[in-house]
C-alpha cells in the first residue's frame, strides 16, 4: 500500500511540475535568435552533429515525469517517422535527476525505441535553444541556422504546425 501512496505521489508531483513549466512557457520563455549548431551522443553512443546533418531535424526537450511528454512523444515520433523519414528527431531529457536508466525506461513504456533519446544531464544543450527559464515539453524545428517552429507541448493544432513545417 506504502509503495502505492508513493507512485501516486510521484505523479502528482511530476504533474504539477510539468503544469509549472508549461505555465512559465505560457509566461515568455526566451528562444535563441537562431538554430544553434550543437552534437550530441544517444543513450545507444550514435553521435548526431547538426552540422553534418543536412535536412529538417526536430529536438524535443522533456523529462520522464513529464505527464503532457508522455502523450507527446509517441505522437511527435509517428508523425516523423511514418511521413518524415528524413528528418532527424531527438528527444533530449536535459535534467540531472533523470539517470540514463530512467530515460531507457521511459522509452521502453512509450514505446519508441531508445536510439531516439539523449542525455543531458548539465543541460548544456538546452541552453543554446533556451535565453531564461526552459520550457517542457517543448518541440524546436531547425533546418541549418533556422528555426522552423517553436512548439511548447502539444496543443490543439501543434501538430498540424509541425506537419506544415516539415514539408
Amino acid at each position: 500500500m506504502g509503495e502505492f501512496r508513493s507512485r501516486r505521489m510521484q505523479c502528482f508531483v511530476g504533474a504539477l511540475f510539468a503544469a509549472l513549466i508549461v505555465f512559465a512557457a505560457w509566461r515568455g520563455t526566451g528562444w535563441a535568435a537562431e538554430a544553434p549548431v550543437f552534437w550530441i551522443s544517444n543513450l545507444d553512443g550514435q553521435r548526431f552533429d547538426s552540422r553534418a546533418h543536412q535536412g529538417t531535424i526536430v529536438v524535443s526537450f522533456f523529462f520522464t515525469t513529464c505527464v503532457p511528454c508522455i502523450k507527446e512523444i509517441p505522437e511527435l515520433y509517428r508523425l516523423v517517422t511514418t511521413k518524415y523519414p528524413k528528418t532527424a528527431l531527438l528527444f533530449i531529457d536535459p535534467l540531472a535527476e533523470d539517470s540514463v536508466q530512467a530515460i531507457e525506461a521511459f522509452a521502453q513504456r512509450l514505446n519508441v525505441p531508445q536510439k531516439y533519446f539523449y542525455a543531458d544531464p548539465l543541460g548544456r544543450l538546452a541552453k543554446k535553444f533556451f535565453t531564461g527559464q526552459y520550457a517542457f515539453p517543448t518541440i524546436v524545428g531547425m533546418k541549418g541556422r533556422s528555426l522552423l517552429f517553436k512548439v511548447a507541448g502539444l496543443p490543439p493544432g501543434a501538430l498540424e504546425t509541425i506537419e506544415k513545417s516539415l514539408r
